[in-house]
């Protein structure tokens, strides 16, 4: 996973979501997304539900997958499109 990109992705996009720009940015980097346990694809119904999570929760569970591996990392906001990665 390239924290790099991650970053950067939801600093050029500031008038989005930035869970949507931090999921866009792993599938790009060719992983499988899953969050709070429900598989996540760059579309409409995966935008509302990492929107509504967004609003109601402050920490979120990650799980990615990329051929053999499995990474889990829990996304804790701490302000307004400001976040912390930490591995579970």
């Amino acid at each position: 996973m390239n924290l790099e990109k991650i970053y950067n992705a939801v600093e050029s996009d500031e008038m989005n979501s930035p869970l949507i720009s931090i999921c866009d940015e792993l599938v790009k980097q060719r992983y499988k997304v899953f969050v709070e346990g429900v598989e996540i694809c760059n579309d409409e119904m995966s935008n509302n539900l990492l929107n509504d999570l967004e609003c109601a929760m402050n920490e979120i569970n990650f799980e990615i997958t990329n051929k053999n591996t499995t990474e889990s990392f829990k996304l804790v906001f701490t302000d307004y499109h400001k976040f912390e990665l930490k591995k579970i």
